[in-house]
């Protein structure tokens, strides 16, 4: 069967990645009001890539944990500006600038991927 190259495994776990962080860095904007609300984050990508070297649930409940695609659970960010009045620790300007590096980070791996299927094609005849 044809298995994906490892860059473009990489490039698409990446994608999906930043997907994922765009998706809890959205939910701490919508929350910024909310008394009492920590900001969370995702570990960087970098911290989190494995080269698919670790245990993976094949199956639903298989290892005690549900597959969630090699993304980990967003954690309390710690690097989080000091907290209003009301306990809330998210930062507008924080939160887009974080935005916008994923967005770079979600471009990055769009053209990674996007580059290797033009050599697999071309190197296919295609």
């Amino acid at each position: 069967m044809f298995e994906l190259p490892d860059v473009m495994r990489m490039a698409q776990q990446m994608a999906r990645h930043a997907a994922a962080r765009q998706v809890v860095l959205s939910e701490n904007v919508a929350h910024a009001d909310t008394p009492g609300y920590q900001a969370r984050d995702l570990p960087s990508f970098g911290a989190t890539y494995n080269n698919g070297l670790s245990m993976r649930a094949t199956r639903a409940g298989h290892l005690g944990f549900e597959d969630t695609g090699g993304i980990p659970a967003a954690r309390i960010d710690t690097t989080a500006p000091a907290r209003s009045p009301n306990g809330n620790t998210v930062s507008l300007e924080h939160q887009m600038m974080r935005a916008a590096e994923t967005r770079q980070s979600h471009d990055m791996a769009l053209s990674v991927y996007s580059s290797a299927r033009g050599i697999l094609r071309t190197a296919l005849g295609n």
